[in-house]
């Protein structure tokens, strides 16, 4: 199976609460209806906010859950074409912050990550994205 980006379900709710995850910007819990899933992998990619296009400050912030581990990445995103006529999507990391437990797993981890973003497709839809690019501005931080 590979990744889908798709509405959490209730069966899911429970699975998802259980990852605490909070707001970058005030610490609430973080609320979300959507995330991008690979359950033969156990691996879930979530967008915790922020802005995230090319030409802000602001990054979009997200967490991969990956069979138990915690990664967090800054992206930034911008996209060339339509929905008719095709979507190019591109990827900017920043920042990615994982866990020392998943050093030796490093070339899986970001193969992970491409696969993960690259299923989120544009505004929840794959099927307009015709090539999707990644710029890693950042190495892995392992800590």
């Amino acid at each position: 199976m590979a990744f889908v980006y798709e509405k959490i379900s209730e069966a899911d709710r429970e699975l998802y609460q259980s990852f605490n995850l909070r707001s970058p910007f005030n610490g609430r819990p973080l609320e979300t209806r959507k995330w991008t899933i690979d359950r033969e992998r156990n691996a879930y990619l979530i967008s915790l906010g922020g802005q995230g296009t090319y030409n802000s400050d602001i990054p979009m912030f997200h967490t991969l859950i990956w069979n138990g581990n915690t990664i967090n990445i800054d992206s930034f995103t911008t996209g060339i074409g339509d929905v008719s006529s095709g979507i190019e999507k591109f990827w900017k990391i920043t920042k990615i912050e994982a866990p020392i437990d998943l050093y030796e797993k490093k070339d899986e981890l970001i193969d992970l990550m491409k696969e993960a973003f690259d299923a989120k497709g544009f505004a929840g839809s794959k099927d307009c994205v015709v090539s999707v690019h990644f710029d890693f501005i950042a190495a892995p931080e392992f800590k």
